[in-house]
């Protein structure tokens, strides 16, 4: 896969991310699911489906803030989807807003952050 194939997965994991900074910011620094996030007019309708991006599955973690955490925290992952797309993985996470890339296997903090 070419990095323009990829392109769907990065501007969604840049969706997101740009969507959670807002709702923890008008939400006492709880993070949204999916639902919550389209709910709230921060993401487009695609992203209450199973694949809102060419190409890509998302998946979301949401961890509300425990008592006394000054916030929640939340992952997201963007994988090629399973119908023999080949390509990289990509994750985000609430710390940061640096995509993380891994070309064999989803991604986590631990992986390289994409130039």
């Amino acid at each position: 896969m070419t990095g323009a194939d990829e392109r769907p997965g990065v501007v969604g994991m840049h969706a997101v991310a740009v969507a959670q900074q807002t709702y923890s910011l008008t939400n006492g620094g709880e993070y949204g699911t999916f639902q919550q996030l389209t709910d709230g007019g921060l993401l487009d309708a695609r992203y209450g489906g199973s694949k809102p991006v060419k190409d890509y599955v998302l998946t979301m973690n949401v961890i509300p803030k425990s008592s006394g955490a000054p916030e929640g925290s939340y992952t997201c992952n963007a994988d090629p989807d399973n119908q023999g797309t080949a390509g990289r993985h990509f994750y985000i996470d609430s710390t940061s807003t640096a995509i993380h890339v891994n070309a064999t296997q989803p991604a986590t903090a631990q992986d390289p952050t994409a130039p």
